[in-house]
This record gives C-alpha cells, sequence and structure tokens, in this order.
C-alpha cells in the first residue's frame, strides 16, 4: 500500500514539474558552417587605353583608398595640358579691345559738347556712339574666349588625370595582372584588389531559424585552425529569398578586421544563442507534463482498497 502510494506522488511531483517548464523555451548555441570573405574585390582597370608606363605597387602591398598604383604614358596629355593653360592665361585680347573702348569714349566725350555747340554733326556723334558699342561687345568676346579656354584648361586636365590609377579602396593587392610597358585597353585590369577590413561572414541556415536570427543579432565566429580565436560579429544582411532546394536562406555578419590581422578565403564556424528551432514531428515540450498525467491515470489501481 505505502509502495503504490509513494509511487502515485512520484507521478503527481512529476506532472506538476514538467507543467512549471511547459511554455519555457531555453536558448542554446548553435552551430553553422562560413566562411571569411573580403568585403570589397575590385579588378582595376583604366577609363582610357594607351601603354602601361609605370605599376607603383606590387603583391601583398598595403594600399589606401586615392593612392597612386599606377599611370599610364601621358606624353600627348602633357602637352595639351600646358597648351591649354597657355590659352586659358593669355590676356592680350581683353586688354586690346579695354584699349579701343578707352579710345572711343575719349573721342564720344570730345565730340559731345561740339555737336552740342553744332560744331560736330549728329551723323558723327551717332557713329561714335555705335561705335562705343560695338567695343563693349567685343570686349565681352574676349572675356567670353578666356572664360572658354578655362574650360578647356579643366577638360586637358582631367584627360591627363585619367591616366593616373588610383585606388578605390584601402586593402591589399591581391594580385597584379599587367606590367610596365604593356598596352591596357578597356576590357583588360591591371590588378586586383580586396578589402579586408572589415571582413564579411558569410553563412547559410536553415529556415526554420526564419525570424530567431535577425539584423543585430550577435554571434561568434571562430575561423578554422591555423587562424583560431574567436570574435562577436554583428548579422548586418539576412536575405529574404530562400533557397527551396537546400532550404536555406543566407546571413551576412560584418567583423572589424583592424590592421588585416585576419586573412579572407577562410572557412569558420559561426555560433547563435537562439531558441532551438522545433520541426515538424519533433519532440515538443509543451507535451512533457500531458504525457505524464496520462502515466499516472494508467497506472494500475488496488481494487481492494475501499
Amino acid at each position: 500500500m505505502n509502495t503504490r502510494k509513494t509511487r502515485r506522488s512520484r507521478f503527481r511531483l512529476l506532472g506538476v514539474f514538467m507543467m512549471s517548464l511547459a511554455g519555457v523555451t531555453v536558448a542554446r548555441a548553435v552551430t553553422f558552417d562560413c566562411v571569411m570573405e573580403p568585403a570589397q574585390k575590385v579588378k582595376v582597370g583604366s577609363a582610357v587605353t594607351g601603354v602601361l608606363r609605370s605599376v607603383l605597387v606590387a603583391r601583398g602591398d598595403t594600399v589606401r583608398a586615392g593612392q597612386e598604383i599606377a599611370k599610364l604614358d601621358a606624353s600627348v596629355e602633357v602637352a595639351s595640358v600646358a597648351l591649354a593653360k597657355l590659352q586659358a592665361s593669355s590676356v592680350e585680347g581683353i586688354e586690346a579691345q579695354r584699349s579701343r573702348q578707352r579710345l572711343v569714349k575719349q573721342k564720344l566725350s570730345r565730340s559731345e559738347p561740339l555737336a552740342a555747340k553744332g560744331i560736330a554733326t549728329q551723323e558723327k556723334l551717332d557713329e561714335l556712339h555705335t561705335e562705343e558699342e560695338v567695343a563693349q561687345r567685343d570686349l565681352n568676346t574676349e572675356l567670353m574666349k578666356q572664360k572658354l579656354a578655362q574650360l578647356e584648361q579643366q577638360r586637358a586636365e582631367a584627360v591627363f588625370d585619367l591616366r593616373t590609377i588610383l585606388s578605390p579602396l584601402s586593402g591589399l593587392v591581391m594580385d597584379k595582372n599587367l606590367s610596365a610597358g604593356e598596352f591596357v585597353n578597356q576590357e583588360a585590369f591591371i590588378m586586383t584588389l580586396v578589402q579586408l577590413d572589415p571582413l564579411f561572414i558569410e553563412a547559410y541556415v536553415p529556415v526554420t531559424y526564419w525570424s530567431k536570427i535577425t539584423k543585430g543579432s550577435l554571434g561568434t565566429v571562430r575561423p578554422a585552425e591555423p587562424v583560431g580565436g574567436s570574435y562577436k560579429a554583428p548579422v548586418t544582411v539576412v536575405d529574404h529569398v530562400f533557397d527551396a532546394a537546400s532550404g536555406t536562406f543566407g546571413i551576412r555578419l560584418e567583423l572589424k578586421n583592424p590592421g588585416n590581422a585576419l586573412p579572407g578565403g577562410q572557412r569558420c564556424k559561426v555560433d547563435f544563442d537562439v531558441e532551438p528551432a522545433v520541426a515538424k514531428g519533433s519532440f515538443d515540450p509543451g507535451a512533457r507534463p500531458r504525457a505524464a498525467e496520462e502515466a499516472a491515470s494508467n497506472q494500475p489501481r488496488d481494487l481492494r482498497r475501499p
């Protein structure tokens, strides 16, 4: 009798305990495969064609955004810039028209009193007024020509600047494809640059974790050996299009990498502390209290008990 009572008490306690756990979800660490990719990978080319005069960096060198990394032959462009500067700085035509304008004004100032006294004819006065107006228009034309020459100088300098290749990013030279003396066409690229700060951590996770891993979720990135270590990184991209074939969706974490200390192209693992994903047909913790109650009710009873 005491044994049956003890057994019933245990089942009741077990049922109460399991019911207390109902609806409680415990976060646990889940791990996914990932790859550490450069933030950018750029094949640097040229906007103009020509012979490559010099390459200023080598494979493995560190570059910064805006740094000169290569130059094309620019002998023709140098001459064009010099000619444009000379034309833009010339003021001889402007000074000549100003002198002419002053002379016309002097003639007009002398003729007006004579015309008032009837010594000079009105026709002569009208001619001087017309000459003054023409002189002013000719001066304006020379001023416009100087502005056009200045714009032509800017255009020549812009064409010259295209012969100098600048780095579009801060990073490393991954590969050099052309050397000095080779011809650069619009389809060729001189070198390949990569940006390693930050690193993009690319991973694919099962769709059951949709809405569990979101932008801002913090993950722990563990690069494979021989790099090793663990680094915290936030999720910055969550794909909104699933891959139906694999039942996954892509995510991206952004890992700060000052000094390019970590390499790109390395395999890694990324850990998240998230609620466990319950798939269809898997064990439901909420069913445990009901199972305990059913197990207790299905126990054989003592029929001899009054």
